[in-house]
């Protein structure tokens, strides 16, 4: 039986944008810009990566097909991330829900105004495994489609890996009785994929970790994240936090549905 993960050490530099306004109209904006350690422990889950590639519990073959994956995806890992800090705020616009920031951004959606619900706070977040990962896939789709697929299903793995660590961060920032939901993105519910172009532009992920966005709004490079993160109040009870990713979706035919494989 193969270990459900791995911990490597790839080189990355992973910084931090963070718009902070602590009281709107009095307190300045200003930007903290954070550098980690040039070696960053990322871990490997090899369990989601199996579930990426939709393996069954106990494929040898496939298990064998995530370990090569991983070894030669391992040396381009350069994960980046950019995050900054908006108090927010949520109204109705022509019947629709919005979620209005306080730099005057508006996104429209209902699902997203009512995960946000009464957070008054929220980060915008980004984050990229770099474009070498994107390289190395291609170069892996020429020679075996097997492979290709399990190379796939390893970049996920990482990528939702290297969000949570982000997110960890985060939270270990945040005050006391402060907690970060779950990350919701453009696409997801009825909030426009169209609106990821605002995203991207209040966060500037071109020049602060590489990542751009084509017309029809796919990400380059592919493996990456843009997400919303709103602040919650803890009051004791069991938040969305603490409930898996499937258990919130709605989607119980989703063919990535959580599995466990033992």
């Amino acid at each position: 039986m193969s270990k459900p993960s791995e911990t490597i050490a790839s080189f990355h530099e992973m910084k931090f944008a963070v718009v902070a306004r602590l009281s709107e109209g009095r307190s300045p904006e200003f930007r903290s810009h954070r550098r980690m350690s040039p070696w960053k422990k990322i871990l490997f889950n090899k369990n989601e990566a199996l579930r990426y590639y939709r393996a069954q519990a106990g494929d040898v073959k496939a298990a064998a097909l995530i370990d090569t994956a991983y070894e030669k995806l391992k040396q381009d890992l350069q994960p980046r991330c950019t995050v900054k800090r908006f108090r927010c705020s949520v109204c109705m616009e022509q019947g629709k829900g919005c979620v209005v920031l306080d730099n005057d951004t508006v996104f429209h959606s209902n699902a997203l105004a009512r995960y946000i619900g009464n957070a008054k706070e929220l980060f915008l977040f980004g984050a990229t495994l770099g474009s070498r990962i994107d390289v190395a896939l291609r170069r892996m789709a020429v020679t075996s489609v097997a492979e290709a697929g399990a190379g796939q299903a390893v970049a996920a793995a990482l990528i939702e890996t290297y969000c949570d660590d982000c997110c960890n961060l985060l939270q270990a920032q945040l005050p006391e009785g402060k907690k970060l939901k779950w990350r919701f993105s453009p696409g997801y519910g009825d909030w426009p994929l169209e609106e990821q172009k605002i995203l991207f532009t209040v966060l500037d992920c071109a020049h602060t970790i590489g990542l751009t966005l084509t017309e029809s709004c796919m990400m380059a490079p592919v493996k990456s994240v843009t997400a919303v993160m709103a602040i919650e109040d803890v009051n004791g009870t069991v938040t969305e936090n603490e409930i898996s990713k499937c258990q919130r979706c709605g989607k119980t035919d989703c063919e990535f549905r959580k599995k466990y494989f033992l």
